[in-house]
């Protein structure tokens, strides 16, 4: 899953150091991080890198998800929350308790459709806060870190077909197999309903 964090540019130590934790948290999943902050880092799959050259459609089209911090009065925040909302993006909007952010002097919080999570969070707890937010997260399986080892025996034609796929990228054949087996986990409603289910009883 690829997730864009968006953090205006600041020195406040507090809000750096809750920037920190929401990467910190992010990147315990291993899922594909971009973020404005500190190195304004790009991380997204050699899939997606492909479809965004060949396409010539913005990385930002291509995000699964948003989160963004909007304690401070940022133009860009505002513009980020409503392209999450016109492209129906899952995004949680995170600002410190105790603040009320500017965007919302204009945009009312009933009026945000359901997959646009909007909470405020003490500094300690902004970690969970992103926690509940990726378990909430329907219909999208959050790429985890290989910890299992399988062997598989395939066929030469198999071999072939991985080497034709994965040729001239820096993709490795298992790291295809694995992104096309998530797409599979992803788009299988009878699996998302189990997950479903398992998540609501525990």
């Amino acid at each position: 899953m690829h997730i864009y964090f968006y953090g205006p540019t600041t020195n406040r130590k507090d809000l750096q150091l809750a920037y920190q934790a929401v990467k910190d948290t992010l990147h315990q999943s291993d899922l594909w991080v971009s973020t404005n902050t500190e190195d304004k880092q790009v991380q997204v799959s050699a899939e997606v890198m492909a479809e965004v050259r060949d396409s010539d459609v913005p990385i930002m089209e291509r995000m699964d998800a948003f989160i963004i911090e909007g304690t401070t009065s940022d133009p860009e925040a505002g513009f980020l929350l409503a392209h999450a909302v016109a492209a129906k993006k899952p995004t949680l909007y995170l600002y410190q308790r105790g603040i009320v952010p500017q965007v919302f002097n204009h945009l009312s919080r009933k009026e945000l459709p359901k997959f646009i999570q909007v909470v405020a969070y003490h500094d300690q707890r902004v970690d969970q806060a992103v926690k509940s937010f990726l378990q909430s997260i329907e219909g999208v399986t959050i790429r985890q870190v290989p910890r299992l080892k399988f062997t598989l025996r395939i066929t030469d034609a198999i071999e072939e077909y991985l080497h034709f796929k994965t040729h001239n990228t820096k993709k490795a054949k298992a790291d295809y197999l694995r992104e096309k087996i998530e797409k599979l986990m992803a788009d299988d409603e009878d699996w998302q309903g189990f997950q479903r289910k398992r998540r609501s009883s525990s």
